[in-house]
Parts: structure tokens; C-alpha cells; sequence
């Protein structure tokens, strides 16, 4: 039977038979350290040299002379390697109960060194009755041996890996929570391109429309829709193609789609008469793309168009002040039908907003509709005063 080949001897045997032939120490690093189950494991590990120690100390007590009056029995140097690995044990067991209580990450490596050292102290009590001998050559033998005891059953090499796999944990943790946050991002950045990329086509049909009978009866009128709408295609393509996928956007260009977009409603519209109103100091502010002109479409589609006679709408931009810091408040009001004789707003669009709300900022930001005394609607989001990176609000 051919053995394995040169190249085959050099590749790592595979996970389901390393962890089949890894032993009770390797086990036990495969948990966190100073667990109950690394504990366990740990203690399994130490069964097979203890085993063998506690054999060479029978095997060194047999062939060691007996002095008069000394304990010097077998029985005796048994017991007192037992009570010693006991002790040492201890510390470790401690170390387990100390992380079991949810301390703080210092408060809790401070236990765990106060746990190993109560049990190699322990230890180190008891070794001292080894060292009786008035031999100076035995009792630096027992200095040197009890010294190596101490150090390798003591707990410093977990304490170490403790020390390594808690930096690691919380390095992986960081890692996580990154990518958990990347992945959010990722999707609310998804939500906004799909709805950068729905042109509202009532809007773009409505439009041509108008033009196409206004250069029958009106060619001036026609020429300045064409006008309007080239100013609004400028204002917001530009919009859907470099701020599509990001989350915040200057509010100042956000008004200039307004103005555009309403612009275009007017001349095809001359009854609608709007305002547009910001202070200059909050035009830096920053706000979710396209958010406010998607209110003020729905304004104009469900208020506006289907009411005859003069319409008009009014576009404000304030600032409030609330117990968690200044708020913004973008509201759109009009003076149209309203949306149905209903106030509950479960458009698609509206539903959107909502969603892309709580996905930037919780409850800090909320849609509210409200319908007004003198007729139609009036939208409002408030959300927190925010200035884009570098600017000031």
C-alpha cells in the first residue's frame, strides 16, 4: 500500500479530522477563555500530566531515603501534589466565576488576575511543606521544581490567551459591526437609487401634453414650458446621477428642484401661484435627497390639478427648537382637494419617506399630514438641523 504522495503531506488535514484528533487543550481554545466550557475542557488536559507527575513523585518518594521522624511516605507526598493542583485549579475555576458576572471589561481582567493569584498563592502555601529539608542540594531541587509547578500550572499562559483572544474578539466584534452598519447603509442607499430613478411619469406626460397644445394655440406659452422643464431636468438630473446614492444632500439644491419643478407646473398651470421660503442660514442644511420635492409632487397630483380655479402653493422652511436640539422642519401646504378627503397618507410615495426616515434617523424624524382650515393639505417632515460634513448650519 503506497503512502501519500510528497505535495500531500504538506496540506493541512482537513477541519472535520483536526477537530476529531485535537486534543482536550486544543478543544478548549476553541472556546473563550475562562468559560465554563473552556473550563471543562481545560481541566482534562491537565488529567494526563498530573497523572504522570503524580506517578515520577511516587517513583521519587520510593527511592528517596526515609529519614527518623520525617512524613516522608508516599501517601503523604500524594496527598500534598493533590492538594496543590487543587489550589492551582482554584484560581482557574475563580477566573470562570469572575467572568460569569457581566463586569466591565477592566473591572473583569482585574478579577481574573486576582483569581489566578489566590490560586498559585494557595498553591505556593501548600508547597512549602516539601521544602523541610535541611540539604541546601534539596531544597533548591524543590525551589526549581515547585517554581516550574507554579509557573506552568499557575495560569499565565491562559491569562495570556485570554489577554489575546479578548483583543481579538473585539476586533472581529468592531469588524461586525461594520460591515453590519456597511450593509445598512448599502440597502437605505438602495431604496434612495430605486427612488432617484422613478421619474414621475404623470409629471413628464402632463407636461408634453401641454406643450403640444400650447404651440397650437400659444407658442410663447409652449416655448416657456419647453424653458421651465429644461431648467428642472438640470436641476435634478444632476441630482439623481451624484447624489442617487447618498444619504444626505445640501437643502439649498433641493429648493432649486422645487423652484424648478413648480416653475414648470406654472406655465402649464398659470391659475397655480407658489412660494418657495428658506432663510439663508439653513440653506447649508443637510436632508435626504429628493424627499421634499416628492412632497410637493404629491401636492400638485392629488391637490392641485384636480381642483379648478386658482390654486397655490407654499413651500416653508423653519427652525424649531426641541429638548434634544434644534430641528428642522420642511413643510409643504397647499390649498387644493387634498389627498382623497383622507389624511392617513399610505401612498407609495409617502410610505417611502417614512421608511427612508426611520432608516436615517429613528424617532428623532417624523411625516406628518395635516389638513388645514381653510382647505387642503399640509405635509410637514421634522427632522434633526444637521450640517453636511465641512459646512456649518
Amino acid at each position: 500500500m503506497q503512502g501519500l504522495p510528497n505535495s500531500a503531506k504538506e496540506q493541512p488535514i482537513p477541519a472535520r479530522l483536526a477537530g476529531q484528533l485535537a486534543g482536550w487543550s486544543a478543544k478548549a481554545r476553541q472556546y473563550p477563555v475562562f468559560g465554563r466550557t473552556w473550563f471543562a475542557y481545560r481541566v482534562r488536559s491537565f488529567l494526563l500530566p498530573m497523572v504522570v507527575f503524580s506517578g515520577c513523585l511516587m517513583i521519587l518518594g520510593a527511592m528517596t531515603p526515609t529519614r527518623a521522624g520525617a512524613p516522608s511516605s508516599l501517601l503523604f507526598m500524594f496527598a500534598l501534589w493533590a492538594m496543590v493542583v487543587v489550589a492551582l485549579l482554584l484560581g482557574r475555576w475563580l477566573a470562570v466565576l469572575v467572568c460569569q458576572r457581566g463586569w466591565s471589561k477592566r473591572r473583569e481582567l482585574a478579577g481574573v488576575v486576582a483569581a489566578l493569584v489566590c490560586g498559585v498563592a494557595a498553591g505556593g502555601y501548600l508547597s512549602q511543606f516539601t521544602r523541610m529539608q535541611n540539604d541546601p542540594s534539596e531544597r533548591l531541587l524543590n525551589l526549581v521544581v515547585w517554581s516550574m509547578v507554579l509557573l506552568w500550572l499557575g495560569g499565565s499562559g491562559d491569562l495570556l490567551a485570554y489577554l489575546r483572544q479578548r483583543r481579538s474578539l473585539q476586533d472581529a466584534q468592531l469588524q461586525e459591526q461594520m460591515e453590519r452598519y456597511k450593509d445598512e447603509r448599502d440597502e437605505v442607499a438602495m431604496r434612495l437609487s430605486v427612488l432617484a430613478s422613478q421619474v414621475e411619469p404623470h409629471f413628464l406626460f402632463n407636461t408634453l401634453s401641454g406643450v403640444r397644445a400650447a404651440i397650437r394655440s400659444d407658442p410663447a406659452r409652449g416655448v416657456a414650458i419647453i424653458d421651465h422643464l429644461v431648467d428642472y431636468l438640470r436641476a435634478t438630473i444632476p441630482q439623481i446621477r451624484n447624489e442617487g446614492g447618498h444619504l444626505l444632500v445640501e437643502l439649498g439644491a433641493q429648493l432649486d428642484a422645487v423652484r424648478a419643478y413648480l416653475g414648470v407646473i406654472h406655465a402649464r398651470l398659470p391659475r397655480l401661484a407658489f412660494q418657495v421660503d428658506c432663510p439663508d442660514d439653513l440653506q447649508r442644511c443637510a436632508v435626504p435627497p429628493l424627499m421634499l420635492i416628492s412632497l410637493v409632487e404629491n401636492a400638485v397630483k392629488h391637490g392641485i390639478e384636480p381642483k379648478k380655479g386658482p390654486v397655490e402653493i407654499v413651500v416653508s422652511v423653519t427652525r424649531r427648537q426641541a429638548d434634544g436640539g434644534d430641528q428642522l422642519v420642511l413643510a409643504v401646504s397647499d390649498d387644493g382637494v387634498g389627498f382623497g378627503g383622507g389624511s392617513s397618507g399610505s401612498g407609495i410615495g409617502l410610505t417611502n419617506i417614512r421608511e427612508r426616515l426611520q432608516h436615517l434617523y429613528g424617532d428623532q424624524a417624523a411625516l406628518r399630514l395635516s389638513a388645514r382650515e381653510q382647505g387642503g393639505f399640509e405635509a410637514r417632515i421634522t427632522l434633526p438641523l444637521r450640517a453636511l460634513p465641512g459646512k456649518g448650519a
